[in-house]
């Protein structure tokens, strides 16, 4: 009978520690923000509490962190007799974020000189105590300083990945374990990983990392309160995406709620570079990339010198303009140079997690697999080069509001169409498209000459 008993003890332990409990469920960041420090800023004594208050409120909205009341914060910085303006280092930060019992405390400073104006924001963790990254965004435009702070907020929540997994998998729809309480929203795209080696240290033989192998892309289409519905955008083999393998969102394209001035910063044409000197080296850089592709299709040996030379140059550019999209692109340009397909959409997916909506990047993502496909031995399928090229086209125009520019991505739409699938009829319906969106611009025209 004991033997029973023990045995049945047994079974509830080993059952138990199988049912999802709260513990086991999704748990919000919890983030402290403190006051910014102003330097130059004349406009009032309390701009730094304000900004703190747009961050936190954009940061809520998000969803996916806890962020700690003001009232609390000021009733612990009362206790510990400290003002806000006394957390200025990562130490005193971390003692702080210790006390509200907060994983992540964020401070900040805004800086004004002549007609620039400047947020910066560090990250500090406070089990370690340390700034584990630093964001910063400037402006020479009359740009609103709430506007600014939006995009400083974007730029942290891109800091905090949503992760989850597939739960399951129907033809090309999958479930994933993130919902409404995790802040996700329909438009959200994830790339999805499965695990592959386990990486170990030589020494210790303490396990270091996991392997993350790409297998695809999903975009969130309809979203529950635990769960969302997703439809693959891509993947790289038939069936590469299962069940039980991760999806992480760092290169997701959300709809955004923005003021009109805002809206006019993120409705961002072929290229965003503002800085004058990063633009003129970067079109050096390409003319550059334009020789290398040549040295490489025509088999001439001194690509690969070239392809160092472009590779050190963007290495210069981007110790000093970090975080630069812009970057990002030019080297995904250098990539397809040299048909190395994959390393540029990844490059294109970093240019995309720095800056959302970049129709530029989804055009070079499209131009791309054209090009691919039209080559004699593509690295590619056809096929899936026109998916791809297409995906990249239809992209760009949902994040672009210029109608000449979505006239000519429906015009090569359709040119893609043609060529690489020889679907007449598919391709003048997007030729059709284009001349319908703006039918006096040059896309629309040629569109119109192609029907």
């Amino acid at each position: 009978m004991k033997k029973i008993l023990s045995l049945a003890a047994l079974c509830l332990v080993f059952f138990a520690a199988f049912i999802p409990s709260a513990e086991a469920e999704f748990k919000k960041t919890k983030i402290a923000v403190l006051d910014f420090q102003l330097q130059g800023v004349k406009d009032s004594t309390d701009m730094g509490k304000i900004v703190a208050e747009w961050l936190i409120t954009a940061l809520v909205k998000e969803g996916r962190f806890d962020v700690i009341e003001r009232r609390l914060l000021e009733k612990v910085l009362e206790e510990q007799k400290i003002g806000v303006s006394g957390i200025v280092d990562e130490g005193s930060a971390s003692k702080l974020g210790k006390v509200l019992g907060a994983k992540i405390v964020i401070t900040g400073s805004v800086m004004q000189y002549q007609n620039v104006m400047e947020v910066n924001a560090r990250i500090i963790e406070v089990e370690s105590g340390s700034i584990i990254a630093a964001e910063n965004v400037r402006s020479t435009s009359s740009i609103k300083l709430e506007d600014l702070v939006v995009q400083m907020a974007d730029k942290i929540i891109r800091d905090f990945p949503l992760e989850g997994y597939i739960v399951q998998r129907e033809g090309d729809k999958v479930l994933v374990d993130l919902g409404k309480r995790t802040g996700v929203k329909p438009g959200m795209k994830f790339i999805v990983y499965k695990e592959g080696r386990v990486i170990k240290h030589p020494k210790t033989g303490e396990v270091l990392d996991i392997e993350r192998i790409e297998t695809g892309t999903i975009e969130i289409k309809d979203v529950k309160g635990k769960t969302s519905d997703g439809m693959i955008v891509n993947e790289d083999e038939p069936n590469a995406i299962s069940s039980g393998q991760l999806v992480k969102s760092n290169i997701e394209l959300v709809p955004q709620e923005t003021s009109p001035s805002a809206g006019r910063d993120y409705d961002i044409q072929e290229t965003p570079v503002t800085d004058s000197d990063l633009a003129s080296q970067l079109a050096s850089v390409n003319a550059s990339i334009e020789e290398l592709k040549q040295l490489k299709n025509s088999g001439n040996p001194a690509w690969k010198g070239k392809n160092k030379e472009i590779d050190r140059r963007l290495d210069i550019l981007e110790k000093r303009y970090r975080r630069s999209p812009d970057i990002y692109l030019s080297r995904a340009r250098a990539m397809e140079a040299i048909d190395k397909l994959p390393h540029a959409e990844k490059y294109i997916h970093k240019a995309l997690s720095v800056q959302r909506h970049y129709p530029g990047a989804y055009a070079l993502k499209g131009d791309m697999y054209y090009r691919d496909g039209m080559k004699p031995s593509p690295v590619y399928s056809r096929k899936k080069d026109l998916k791809l090229a297409i995906d990249g086209y239809a992209s760009a125009v949902a994040s672009s509001s210029d109608k000449d520019f979505q006239a000519a991505m429906y015009l090569k739409m359709g040119n893609a169409c043609a060529d690489l699938d020889g679907d007449k009829q598919k391709a003048r319906d997007f030729w059709q498209k284009a001349v319908n969106v703006a039918p006096s611009s040059e896309g629309g025209r040629l569109a119109k000459q192609k029907m």
